[in-house]
């Protein structure tokens, strides 16, 4: 079921068909519209990651925790149509999940499973397994300049990690934030699918945004 979202007046004149008149702040504002589409629990890699620092290949990465996992989420469109809104650079990486008090953005080092192992991933090595699970699970580029305009039909993918489980979660929609300029992040409310694994034998994942 879809869930219903808020809006303010503004918000809603935004959304609304035929709307003419935006309140003056959003001329400033660039509106990124998303999906959450899935929640996956594993990652399986297609091809070995070697590491440097490690004498044997990594095949899959967990999280730190059982609680944890990776939000994936769909980037929908990109309204950077603002009167006063020259371009708008995109980067995956400023992109922030947001739950109570907690921001989860980028992988960091200490925070993921390598196989089902207790060696965690080092400073050295977080760059090479970022990647490598962004050529399992991300669509689109990882970072863009948007010239100003609108732009739709995106489904840009990429994900998130939680090394954790969030207290009282209980699968909904997550919601998401973006780091840099002045931004309005919109979800379009539809629940995630729970994938225990992803990448190499994996289940897959959504690519189209729901309307």
């Amino acid at each position: 079921m879809r869930k219903l979202i808020t809006t303010t007046p503004a918000l809603a004149c935004l959304l609304a068909a035929g709307c003419t008149s935006v309140d003056s702040g959003l001329r400033h504002t660039v509106v990124l519209h998303y999906q959450h589409v899935a929640n996956v629990h594993r990652i399986d890699f297609s091809s070995p990651l070697m590491l440097t620092q490690r004498n044997r290949p990594v095949n899959a990465v967990l999280p730190l925790e059982s609680g944890g996992f990776w939000a994936v989420f769909l980037l929908c469109s990109v309204d950077a149509s603002g009167a006063y809104i020259p371009s708008f650079y995109y980067d995956v990486d400023r992109f922030r999940v947001r739950y109570g008090k907690q921001d989860v953005g980028p992988l960091r080092p200490w925070t993921l499973r390598l196989d089902d192992t207790i060696d965690l991933n080092t400073r050295t090595d977080t760059p090479a397994i970022a990647q490598a699970i962004a050529m399992e699970i991300q669509e689109g580029p990882s970072s863009q300049v948007f010239r100003h305009g609108f732009y739709g039909g995106l489904d840009y993918r990429f994900a998130i990690y939680l090394p954790r489980g969030l207290p009282d979660y209980s699968g909904d929609a997550l919601t998401l934030g973006y780091d840099g300029g002045q931004t309005m992040v919109l979800g379009n409310g539809y629940p995630p699918s729970d994938i225990p694994v992803a990448g190499l034998g994996g289940t897959g994942i959504a690519s189209r945004c729901l309307p």
